[in-house]
């Protein structure tokens, strides 16, 4: 599990024996394998005098029992006793009416960073309040952390509860509440100062309005809530050794033997690369063959009744195609005839017209001179 982010909330999301802490760290971790799994260890923290609660930020307590149960996956903040696991508790009413909500100012008093001489400072904190917390949506302030150790927010230094959390399966306080989140919230409360806490506190109920950064608790319904202790692993170093240089000899009997059955196994995977080489190459001449051997093959005998079929109908054809070719025929001949004998008699009547009106268009003869008598 990776480390994504640290969120801080105001008041805690979780009660433990009925009490809400007025800060909670949260350490959000996603899984390398499936990113959608979560992993997020809750650290509440408290102080000797915690600051007061707005009217907005309302409780919602559940009856209290000697033991705890399982809870709803449909929420991961849930109420939390320190007794053995046990059945779950039930629902207490409805809470009452929220009072009149007050109005907020917006002046802002002098930021002074905390002091280190109140009881219960703590170190780690006090680097995220060297500088004042963003106090309105949007604003941002850059701090720098030195020789931060997370560690230090986790482990539990003393007494019958040291590393103890308590885990169960939930889902997640923020959008899209995704029911895939593992819980482990530490079971004793790190300590701050007062100043600390009013600090980080003061600037979450700005933010929100004085509704405070937090979740409704839920009931813990059928869900298993189990006591984990932390225990601190050393990590496994392997000594170094010195060994004889890399090279392309053999130094050990066990490296002899890898490497004869690696030449082996390269030997074996030339040979079946090959074979399969040849096969493809046997197969492929033997493909061209097949089909060269089909076209060259002799057709079947056709059925005699099929081949009778096809004969009637050519002879069929061929009649159909005579007739309609001497039709074709006669009807070209007695168009020619009929058109060639209008021809005829249309010359012989312009012959006629032009005989007549040459006739008509030639000069009456000239009389014929008196005879003339000589005496």
């Amino acid at each position: 599990y990776l480390l994504t982010s640290m969120v801080i909330h105001g008041p805690a999301e979780h009660l433990i024996d009925n009490v809400r802490n007025p800060l909670e760290i949260q350490l959000v971790h996603r899984s390398m394998k499936n990113p959608a799994q979560q992993l997020t260890i809750s650290i509440p923290i408290s102080c000797a005098k915690p600051p007061p609660k707005p009217v907005k930020v309302r409780e919602r307590k559940f009856i209290r029992r000697p033991w705890i149960g399982a809870g709803s996956a449909a929420s991961s903040a849930s109420s939390l006793s320190s007794g053995a696991p046990g059945p779950a508790p039930a629902p207490a009413p409805a809470p009452p009416p929220l009072p009149p909500p007050t109005t907020t100012t917006t002046t802002t008093t002098p930021y002074s960073v905390p002091r280190k001489i109140e009881a219960a400072f703590n170190a780690d904190l006090q680097q995220f309040l060297l500088a004042r917390p963003p106090f309105a949506e949007g604003q941002t302030v850059s701090v720098q952390l030195k020789s931060f150790d997370l560690s230090r927010l986790v482990e539990t230094v003393g007494g019958k509860d040291q590393g103890a959390f308590f885990g169960y399966s939930g889902s997640q306080t923020s959008a899209p509440c995704l029911d895939s989140t593992m819980w482990f919230v530490r079971r004793n409360p790190l300590m701050a100062s007062n100043g600390q806490v009013k600090a980080l506190a003061d600037a979450l109920y700005k933010i929100t309005n004085d509704f405070g950064s937090y979740r409704d608790i839920m009931p813990t319904n059928r869900r298993i809530v189990e006591v984990y202790r932390l225990q601190n692993v050393p990590l496994l170093s392997i000594p170094v050794e010195n060994r004889l240089p890399w090279g392309s000899n053999p130094r050990t009997d066990s490296e002899m033997k890898a490497q004869t059955l690696a030449k082996l196994a390269k030997d074996e995977a030339e040979n079946a690369a090959n074979y399969i080489k040849d096969f493809e190459s046997r197969l492929r001449s033997h493909q061209t063959a097949y089909a060269e051997a089909l076209a060259k093959a002799t057709p079947p005998p056709e059925d005699p009744e099929v081949v009778r079929r096809r004969e009637e109908e050519k002879h069929l054809v061929s009649r159909v195609r005579s007739m309609l070719t001497g039709d074709a025929n006669n009807a070209s001949a007695t168009v020619q005839q009929a058109f060639r004998g209008n021809r005829d008699a249309m010359n012989k009547e312009v012959q006629m017209i032009n005989r007549q009106m040459s006739g008509a268009l030639a000069p009456a003869p000239a009389p014929a001179p008196a005879a003339v008598g000589v005496r």
